[in-house]
């Protein structure tokens, strides 16, 4: 129709716009899926580095094993110079300890935030890369090491630092200039180049030179701190190096109050020069001290009789020479069984008798305890503290009752301190004298106040041995045989003490060891059985052959008489170390137990 107009239709089109949506959702969904992926993945992302080491899609624990092990290959090649004019100190990298935790930062790396975390794996994933610097400590002792002397060499090569030590007093003159170093920055600049060093490291050696500058202070106030640092001294003791085997000279302390400084400092008129005091601390040793009294004085010694075989006699020396020249610092403590180690055949250690059980056998390293019981001996004339000790099972006769020590390998030990205030020295010698083989063992010291110590000892409930009768067919019957391995020896018990006297001789302390209880072994006689118990025997005579013993009566046998003095083992060693096959020395009646004052000294070790 002419002149009609057409009505035009509202809204166009919604379907770009869903489209559009949909894919926002589902691109923001996907989105949301790769953070969640990135923030569960159990590995770094694509693209990390520690310090030039590549750790990417490791797990934290190997990425700090990685790390761990390139830097400690990478240490030995790299070294650290700081330089100062003509003045150089060095430390080499494998020196530090290196903390470690790199494996851990390269884990958090992408995962702070959850929408962040998707755009990090992706772009480390398109070729992004991230590096981590290596975890150092700024204050590792090598590198703090290396600091001090350098500033030490600084502090002794600047001829004019505008003060200066005169006695006891810090002079120090106003406005002169005073030359300083910014400490701090030079650690700064230290890490620094060793995280370049490390990164730079792996095909050869590395070595990074930090240049220090230093300022002189004029108008403006010098740096007392620094000033303190430099003249501070901690007091040292000479000591004695065990590696070097010399003697460290000491140190004499230095210290002043910085405040005191300061104040002074700005109370002066330009130019003037003024002073503080200084507090200086001696060391209580001092080099001459300790080279002149190192080692002086035989603070204790004893000497005993070697008997026995021949194997025997070897294993005393080698137990002996492996207690020789042992030194013990102050505060240090001795074992036998650690200076010995175990006593085996590859030692050179030999058959020898020795307890088991209560037996004699034969055992590898039988005797080995006359060494530790001679220098308990020893040690019983010096103030020493004594740890561990033990008495045989069966009283010994080459040191008196109460002074000796067993041993035996992972079970008793014998053990002392070095209680003084300077090294001790254990000297042993095994020699041939009056017929006989001696072990000599001193200890050597420093007997500052020249105090004497005396140990004694008092006996008693001494038990005889009885008799036993062992039945055996190998013995011929009508007869009786003494067992001549399996020695009788008496039973008691023995008091012992240790009493310390001043220089003039006055009492300062006596000592209780304690009691040592020694078992009593039986004379042990071998009979035929057919011959019946010996203890039945009438008369004690054995009945004639074919003969039935009277079943009446059990008169008391005669005594055959043992051998042996059943009254001291001649070498019991350890509990698995006897006597030898010897006669022990006979000895007098022990006597009725003394009192608490009445112990006489005991007699020289070498006559026991």
């Amino acid at each position: 129709m002419e002149g009609s107009r057409v009505a035009k239709k509202e809204g166009g089109s919604k379907l770009p716009w869903i489209i559009a949506g949909s894919v926002a959702g589902v691109l923001a969904a996907a989105y949301l899926g790769l953070c969640a992926f990135a923030m569960n993945r159990n590995a770094v992302l694509p693209n990390v580095s520690v310090s030039g080491i590549d750790v990417s899609n490791m797990t934290v624990e190997q990425a700090e094993n990685t790390v761990r092990a390139s830097v400690d290959q990478r240490a030995g090649d790299i070294k650290l110079t700081l330089v100062y004019e003509d003045l150089e100190e060095s430390l080499e990298a494998s020196q530090m300890m290196f903390p470690g935790g790199n494996g851990v930062q390269a884990f958090s790396l992408g995962r702070g935030r959850f929408l962040d975390s998707g755009w990090q794996l992706a772009s480390h994933a398109l070729g992004r890369s991230s590096r981590i610097p290596l975890d150092l400590d700024e204050n590792d002792p090598a590198l703090k090491d290396l600091m001090e002397r350098m500033e030490r060499t600084v502090e002794e090569a600047t001829e004019d630092h505008g003060y200066q030590v005169e006695g006891d007093r810090l002079v120090m003159t106003k406005g002169a200039p005073v030359v300083t170093v910014d400490w701090n920055a030079v650690k700064d600049n230290a890490l620094s180049a060793l995280q370049e060093a490390f990164e730079e490291a792996g095909s050869g050696p590395v070595e990074k030179r930090v240049l220090l500058s230093a300022s002189q202070s004029q108008a403006e106030e010098p740096d007392f701190d620094a000033i303190h640092r430099a003249v501070y001294t901690e007091a040292r003791d000479a000591a004695l190096d065990l590696e070097a085997m010399e003697i460290t000279d000491h140190v004499v302390g230095v210290d002043f109050d910085v405040e005191a400084l300061r104040t002074a400092y700005r109370n002066a008129k330009s130019g003037e020069t003024f002073s503080i005091p200084l507090t200086v601390t001696q060391p209580k040793v001092t080099k001459d001290d300790l080279g002149g009294s190192l080692f002086r004085d035989v603070l204790g010694e004893a000497t005993s009789s070697v008997s026995g075989s021949g194997a025997r006699k070897s294993n005393v020396k080698l137990a002996a020479e492996a207690c020789n020249d042992v030194i013990l610092l102050p505060g240090e403590e001795f074992s036998y069984n650690g200076a010995t180690g175990p006593r085996t055949a590859a030692k050179g250690y030999q058959a020898a008798p020795a307890y088991y059980n209560g037996a004699t056998v034969q055992e590898i390293g039988g005797g080995v305890c006359q060494p530790s019981s001679t220098l308990y001996y020893a040690v019983l004339h010096t103030t020493l503290e004594i740890t561990e000790r033990h008495n045989h099972r069966y009283a010994v006769g080459y040191v008196p009752d109460g002074m000796d020590a067993t041993v035996s390998y992972n079970s008793l030990d014998f053990k002392f301190k070095n209680n003084t205030d300077y090294p001790i020295k254990i000297v042993t010698s095994s020699y041939d004298a009056g017929g006989g083989r001696k072990l000599n063992v001193k200890i050597y010291g420093t007997n500052v106040d020249g105090v004497r110590v005396e140990p004694t000892n008092g006996v008693f409930n001494v038990v005889a041995p009885t008799v036993q009768y062992v039945p055996d067919a190998n013995v011929a019957r009508g007869s009786l045989v003494l067992d001549r391995e399996q020695n009788a020896y008496r039973g008691r018990s023995a008091q012992t003490y240790r009493t310390v006297y001043a220089a003039d001789g006055t009492q300062i302390e006596r000592q209780d060891l304690g009691v040592s209880v020694y078992k009593m072994r039986p004379t042990v006689y071998h009979y035929n059985p057919a011959d019946g118990d010996p203890a039945t025997w009438p008369g004690g005579q054995p009945p004639a052959p074919g003969a039935t013993p009277d079943p009446g009566t059990t008169p008391p046998p005669t005594d055959p008489g043992p051998s042996t003095d059943p009254g001291t083992a001649p070498d019991p060693g350890t509990e698995v170390d006897p006597p030898p096959a010897s006669d022990p020395e006979p000895e007098p009646e022990p006597a009725p137990p003394p009192s608490d004052s009445g112990l006489n000294p005991l007699p020289n070790p070498s006559a026991a």
